[in-house]
């Protein structure tokens, strides 16, 4: 088996770092609002109605060979997302905001996959019998986009090594989110996260008795990854932070059903219709049986590393599963609220048909927290331009396309 090496995407980290601090300094910040006109307001945010916007996906590939070599020295793959140009002229700040961010964010990739190139050819050339391939990935998942807030989850890595970030924009301001502009008060998130981590994965605590609080402790308020979903704040911890290495990825949704006090009003504001997208074999956690509680929701599937393609598909939930035969060089899952309540699962692949590949659709329906494949069609995203496609967020106006480019 091809053993892929993860380059350590430090550089990366550092230069969202710098994009955070520049962002919020920016000259488009929002202008602080008069004691006498908090009132007034919060009134208006109340009767504003709460719609979803228009996102657009980047995907971005880059393989090096050396000469005719049949084994690539690197695979860069990264994604990217922007608003679209439907929403720009109401939205002009969050507008330069995702833009800026879509920079620093390309050229951080184009430094590691140059970086790359120089290291694997050196290698390579030393001894190529031993030669393994470089990989680079990033996906940018988008968790909520709506007329209050966007939050996007970047996925770095592949299955077997994989760190995240979150970026939470306020969309009227363009503003990075810190958790303190969301929740009241962020001293009681520790005893939840650590409470709900717990219920999920036993009473006894894997990394001694103080892992979790001792990691909010430890860390900035700037360095926990969360993310502003519809239905609460998502916390991510890579493999091996608070848990052992065996138990995975842990995450923690601390819902604003179960804690309406936490957070600030404007932001538990969400529209009745939504699409969220997911990362592959990590927990998704919200209300699919209709019993006003957080139920869990995994998609995943088996990874050939010799042959570059999925094998398996499997969606889980606490009270259903199922798994079929796959084979998908890329999945792309995106859970569906529908404002009728019902809940759906589209998972987006892209599968070879001879010398060429197409894309399909392959539709769950989730209702009673039941998982059951209802179609399977060759559907794709419509395309807005070279290798950018339309995002879904909306599924009551979800367009499709088929191959010849004929819409649905």
């Amino acid at each position: 088996m091809l053993m892929s090496k993860i380059k350590n995407i430090v550089s990366i980290l550092l230069v969202l770092c710098f994009m955070v601090a520049f962002t919020s300094c920016g000259e488009e910040s929002p202008q602080e609002v008069a004691p006498n006109e908090t009132t007034q307001t919060a009134v208006n945010e109340a009767d504003k109605e709460i719609t979803v916007l228009s996102l657009n996906k980047e995907y971005i590939t880059h393989y090096e060979r050396y000469e005719d070599y049949p084994e690539m020295l690197v695979r860069s793959e990264y994604t990217d997302v922007i608003l679209d140009k439907s929403m720009e002229k109401k939205y002009p700040h969050l507008a330069k905001a995702l833009a800026e961010t879509s920079e620093m964010r390309k050229r951080a990739m184009e430094e590691e996959k140059d970086n790359l190139i120089v290291t694997a050819t050196e290698e390579f050339l030393n001894d190529s019998d031993a030669f393994s391939t470089y990989v680079s990935t990033l996906d940018v998942q988008v968790r909520r986009a709506d007329s209050v807030a966007v939050s996007v989850l970047e996925d770095y890595g592949t299955e077997n090594s994989r760190s995240f970030n979150g970026l939470n924009y306020d969309t009227e301001s363009g503003k990075l989110l810190a958790l303190s502009d969301v929740v009241t008060d962020i001293s009681n998130i520790p005893e939840i996260v650590e409470r709900v981590i717990m219920s999920r994965i036993g009473e006894e605590e894997p990394f001694g008795k103080t892992a979790i609080p001792d990691y909010f402790k430890n860390t900035p308020e700037d360095d926990v990854t969360w993310v502003l979903d519809y239905n609460g704040i998502t916390f991510y911890f890579e493999q091996g932070i608070i848990a052992p290495t065996n138990f995975g990825i842990q995450t923690a949704t601390v819902t604003f059903a179960e804690y309406p006090d936490l957070f600030k009003e404007k932001y538990t504001a969400v529209p009745d219709a939504y699409v969220v997208s997911l990362p592959l074999s990590s927990p998704f956690f919200t209300d699919i049986t209709g019993d006003k509680r957080a139920d869990e929701l995994t998609v995943s599937g088996n990874y050939d590393y010799d042959g570059g393609y999925y094998y398996t598909l499997a969606v889980s939930s606490q009270s259903s599963s199922f798994e079929a035969d796959w084979f998908a060089y890329t999945m792309s899952p995106y859970y569906a609220k529908t404002a009728d309540g019902d809940s759906f699962l589209c998972v987006f692949s892209e599968i070879s048909d001879g010398a060429d590949t197409q894309m399909t659709m392959c539709v769950f329906s989730l209702k009673d927290g039941e998982i059951k494949q209802v179609s399977e069609t060759d559907m794709e995203l419509p395309c807005r331009g070279d290798n950018i496609f339309a995002l879904p967020t909306d599924p009551d106006i979800l367009l499709l396309c088929d191959s010849d480019g004929n819409y649905s």
